[in-house]
């Protein structure tokens, strides 16, 4: 006859019967342990960036009001520009004026110093930089000699004689002159 032993195999069937639902509740506790940590991982990696977003938006909003107050000083600084051109035009036109104010003023003491008023008459001065001189004198070394004066005046140049003619006037004999010449800047 044949001898069986059942009871320690049931028992072994027992205990490798409970293993596999013990081992199920494991892999479903690391299971949750670790979605619990990814979830963790994921809700802080969130809170991270939602910082940062707010951080970013800070910064953007402080470099905004730093590009406004720039924009009102670079406003400021090309209308002190603008200003200061306006300003600049003004005090040339004023120094040109005053430049100009003297001009006609030498020019007739030149010609004064230049001429003898016994012998040489002025009728008609003609003329900005390039003058025109008309006259009359009684010989023609008269005129030969205003020329030589305006020429040493330094104030013209180019001094050219451009017609003398004889006439006669109340019984005298009178040179009438035209000279061309400009004036020295």
């Amino acid at each position: 006859m044949i001898k069986i032993n059942l009871l320690p195999v049931k028992r072994v069937a027992a205990k490798k019967a409970k293993v596999p639902v013990d081992e199920a509740v494991f892999q479903l506790v690391v299971g949750l342990g670790i979605l619990l940590v990814f979830v963790g991982a994921c809700g802080y990696r969130w809170l991270m960036l939602v910082d940062e977003v707010a951080l970013q938006t800070q910064l953007k909003e402080s470099k905004t009001k730093e590009l406004e107050s720039l924009k009102k000083k670079v406003q400021e600084v090309e209308d002190y520009e603008k200003n200061k051109q306006l300003l600049e035009d003004k005090n040339r036109i004023i120094e040109q004026l005053r430049k100009n104010q003297g001009g006609p003023v030498r020019l007739l003491d030149y010609l004064s110093q230049s001429l003898d008023p016994l012998k040489v008459w002025l009728t008609n001065v003609d003329g900005d930089k390039e003058i025109t001189l008309t006259g009359k004198a009684l010989t023609n070394d008269d005129i030969v000699e205003f020329i030589r004066n305006l020429q040493q005046s330094g104030y013209f140049a180019g001094v050219l004689l451009e017609e003398s003619r004889q006439t006669t006037e109340e019984g005298l004999i009178i040179y009438s002159f035209r000279i061309k010449m400009a004036v020295k800047a």
